[in-house]
């Protein structure tokens, strides 16, 4: 028997993990940051269910620059059964549904999405890491509804922002720098057009 079977010819069997392993470094940074922004929501949502009662009655005050009637930043407690600002709140089952086939489309179309590029990795694996954090309180948790804990006012706004977690924080940042890299590669797209135009000029 050769002492490493995973490297012998023959059966599809025997290269599905040398596959598995290929794909896990081509896509490291992918699975990084997925990884930090799942386990720290797990963790943190953990934290919040473990003292809800403490952090719905008595917030902490995390940071309060302002000194004004609602702190800058506070860790509360509350569970939402919809989406971002309570939407489709009524309809738990399909943002279920959602969530998992975006995250099977995502893996259907790595390439199309470009996720062999490092910048999109971080990218994709902050959005990813965040739908499967909250995609985790809606199958296990029960009811099927998300932890909330973050608490941000905008005293300059005099807005306060509802109450998110780190799955919600990954999506956002995820999704925001996403624009960003489409807007500065179309950008790029133009420039090198306005260039070739000039040269052949």
């Amino acid at each position: 028997m050769p002492l490493f079977p995973i490297l012998r010819s023959g059966t599809i069997a025997n290269t599905l993990p040398l596959i598995t392993i290929l794909l896990s470094v081509t896509y490291l940074r992918f699975w990084i940051f997925f990884s930090v922004v799942w386990v720290l929501d797990l963790a943190t949502k953990h934290w919040a269910v473990e003292n809800a009662d403490d952090l719905r009655n008595f917030p902490i005050v995390v940071l309060d620059w302002m000194n004004g009637h609602k702190a800058f930043l506070e860790f509360t407690y509350v569970t939402n059964p919809g989406a971002a600002w309570s939407m489709f709140s009524d309809y738990p089952e399909v943002l279920t549904g959602l969530a998992a086939m975006a995250l099977v489309l995502i893996f259907l179309f790595r390439k199309n999405l470009e996720l062999f590029k490092p910048n999109l990795q971080i990218i994709f694996g902050l959005i990813c890491g965040g739908i499967a954090g909250n995609l985790c309180d809606r199958i296990f948790r029960e009811p099927a509804e998300v932890v909330d804990f973050i608490d941000v006012y905008l005293p300059l706004l005099n807005y306060d922002y509802p109450i998110f977690n780190i799955a919600d924080a990954g999506i956002f940042i995820g999704a925001i720098s996403y624009m960003f890299v489409g807007l500065q590669e179309g950008k790029n797209a133009r420039n090198l057009e306005k260039l070739k135009v000039s040269q052949d000029s």
